[in-house]
């Protein structure tokens, strides 16, 4: 993913493309409407393989300046009009969801994987029944360790709560509750 907070703005210097920066910035084009471009064609770009990233607090941390970044530049509200966060997604009618757009794309494939038979690849690596011999030292922050951190579930519990559709939609739901149907409504 990203390495640190400087190498991640050439990818979202990419998102925003000329037409599209023009396109989000134009007085004539409604809040709701420049939100809804953003999503459908910023946010593709910057997440794309997100199912992959294994997200650490500096990652958090680059994401949400990016969606701030995103939503002061389509209401043309610069960071020198010393406007806090909260008053500018105010002012759009919006709130932070990247974050949980991410979360649910990875805890979605997370499922899709796990669902697959026992002698899946894929599931293996994921769950970490790698042979071999792990390196001295503190372990880094894992992949599954989002997963379990999000689900609150670890080992035996999360492998059986995966596979039991109606529990599993259960327990990730409110990771992505806030997810805007544009209407003017929070779902």
């Amino acid at each position: 993913m990203f390495s640190s907070l400087w190498t991640c703005y050439p990818l979202y210097h990419y998102a925003f493309c000329v037409p599209t920066s023009v396109l989000l910035v134009n007085k004539s084009v409604s809040t709701i409407t420049k939100l809804q471009l953003m999503t459908a064609l910023v946010w593709p770009v910057a997440t794309h393989g997100c199912e992959a990233w294994t997200q650490r607090k500096q990652e958090e941390k680059c994401i949400q300046a990016f969606e701030n970044k995103c939503i002061r530049k389509l209401l043309r509200k610069p960071w020198t009009k010393l406007m806090t966060t909260a008053q500018v997604y105010k002012m759009a009618g919006t709130e932070n969801e990247l974050l949980n757009y991410i979360k649910s794309r990875k805890l979605r494939y997370f499922r899709h994987v796990m669902r697959q038979p026992h002698d899946n690849t894929e599931s293996s690596v994921m769950v970490g029944l790698l042979e071999g011999v792990r390196n001295r030292g503190r372990q880094g922050m894992s992949w599954l360790d989002n997963i379990c951190q999000w689900t609150g579930l670890s080992g035996d519990n999360l492998l059986h709560t995966v596979r039991d559709r109606r529990c599993w939609t259960s327990l990730t739901h409110p990771c992505s509750q806030s997810l805007r149907s544009y209407d003017g409504e929070m779902t």
